[in-house]
């Protein structure tokens, strides 16, 4: 029996929903990012306004995905159900991208086989496949990022103002899930000076555009002028917030890709890339990866899991590029022009052979992001669940972990002198240390008591006495 047609797109989704439930990540994973947005999102429970942790603004976060969240944790309040609601909501993002890379694809090539390919290279590119299903903003980031560039070429290919109009909102959008999707406006802007040099200056449509963007924006701008001291500080704070951190060069970072994604996908897409036309196709995947990429290198910190917005046109630059190898394979056999079935049968063993290693490659990355925080999780929920607490004091390190799992305890770090003072007079209930996390001040033996150590001595509970009912060490 012949697939219906129309019955792609929806098969599409579901492939991709049933691969993310099939390698579902455990419960005692979790990263210090993801703990944080699902901190802030329980707050925004309480009030649309409420961008905390505790008590504090951290509106240098990007807030879309923590609003998402929200919606449902007005319902879901256990812990560990919203840890698994909000990789949920990565999971259908993921599928959906998965959907859009399918009919981008078919706009682009009008070729369904070729368009399947380019949806299943990136089902299976281990960066998306890995955040695809984590509690971080990257699938939602990926889908609206993809989504703005969907209707920006239809819309234009099409004649269709409308669909223009709502890739600029829909730009507004990938740039409040990530501040990094401020390089779409670049993507729109390059792409048209390519097709149209100067002439699209006259065009109305793209001056509405960037004014729904701002109106897109001007919520959060708000909140950040009325709650962060100045519309633009989230931005700016955002950006200072990974320039401290550990700087990364360009050539470490391309190392790191190909040690995290693998050689196939990057060699396929360089091929597609190197395969592309002047014209309204190739300008438009060209400015897509060019100016994508750039904007990530720029950025002194650099993770392999920033690029995931990509994966969509490294796919489809994938497709063009596994479409090249058929055809020289053809050029080298002249007789497989005449014989479909054949051909048919090279290009299904094409796909198979170069996307196993693909697929076992994102197997291997995702089971890595697997082991991330487990052992922060098992001496955080074990604390949770043997000492209660509304006062705690924790290890910088666990500071959102810990408030994931206390939900509504007041959870500071000794790194202010007032700290110090507090723990000197038995301020907190409990004390959470991690030995990696360096010198830490030692709780007053008259006040506290080392209640439990877990994993070798890596972590340590210290209980006050007034509260400690310790079980034995561990």
């Amino acid at each position: 029996m012949i697939m219906p047609k129309k019955a792609i797109p929806l098969l599409i989704f579901l492939l991709a929903f049933s691969i993310q439930l099939a390698t579902f990540s455990p419960w005692d994973t979790l990263t210090y990012d993801g703990a944080l947005y699902i901190d802030i999102a329980r707050n925004l429970v309480r009030s649309p306004s409420n961008f905390t942790y505790q008590g504090v603004y951290v509106m240098y976060r990007p807030p879309l995905y923590p609003y998402t969240l929200s919606i449902a944790y007005h319902f879901v309040k256990e812990p560990l159900r919203q840890l698994s609601i909000a990789r949920i909501v990565s999971v259908v993002f993921f599928s959906l991208t998965a959907l859009l890379v399918y009919l981008l694809s078919r706009e682009l090539f009008e070729d369904r086989t070729k368009s399947i390919i380019a949806s299943l290279f990136f089902m299976f590119n281990p960066l998306a496949l890995t955040m695809g299903g984590r509690e971080l903003v990257h699938s939602q980031f990926t889908f609206f990022y993809t989504l703005a560039i969907y209707l920006f070429y239809t819309g234009r290919k099409d004649g269709n103002r409308e669909k223009v109009l709502l890739a600029f909102i829909a730009g507004g959008f990938a740039i409040l899930t990530r501040y990094t999707g401020l390089s779409i406006v670049g993507v729109f802007f390059t792409y048209l000076w390519l097709v149209e040099y100067w002439g699209w200056v006259r065009e109305k449509t793209y001056w509405i555009g960037i004014l729904l963007l701002l109106l897109t924006l001007f919520p959060w701008l708000y909140m950040g002028h009325l709650y962060y001291g100045g519309a633009l500080k989230p931005f700016s704070i955002g950006m200072r917030a990974v320039t401290v951190d550990k700087p990364v060069a360009v050539s470490e970072y391309l190392k790191m890709i190909l040690r995290d994604m693998g050689k196939i996908v990057p060699a396929l897409a360089l091929l597609g890339l190197l395969m592309q036309k002047q014209d309204e196709r190739g300008w438009l995947l060209i400015s897509w990866v060019i100016v994508g990429l750039c904007g990530i290198l720029m950025v002194t910190h650099k993770e392999t899991r920033f690029i995931t917005f990509l994966s969509p046109a490294l796919a489809i630059l994938s497709a063009d590029g596994l479409e090249a190898i058929l055809n020289i394979i053809k050029e080298t056999i002249k007789s497989l022009t005449e014989k479909k079935k054949l051909e048919a049968v090279l290009l299904t063993a094409l796909v198979v052979i170069l996307l196993t290693p693909t697929a076992m490659s994102a197997y291997h990355l995702k089971n890595k992001w697997n082991t991330v925080g487990k052992y922060e999780s098992h001496t955080l929920r074990f604390a949770s669940e043997h000492y209660p607490a509304e006062k705690i004091l924790t290890s910088p390190s666990l500071y959102t972990m810990t408030g994931f799992y206390y939900p509504g305890a007041r959870v500071e770090m000794p790194i202010t002198k007032v700290c110090a003072e507090k723990l000197k007079n038995g301020y907190y209930q409990l004390i959470i240390y991690k030995e990696s996390d360096g010198l830490l001040p030692p709780p007053p033996e008259e006040n506290y008591v080392l209640a439990v150590e877990l994993y070798h001595g890596k972590f340590k509970i210290y209980v006050k006495k007034s509260h400690s009912n310790a079980p034995a060490s561990q």
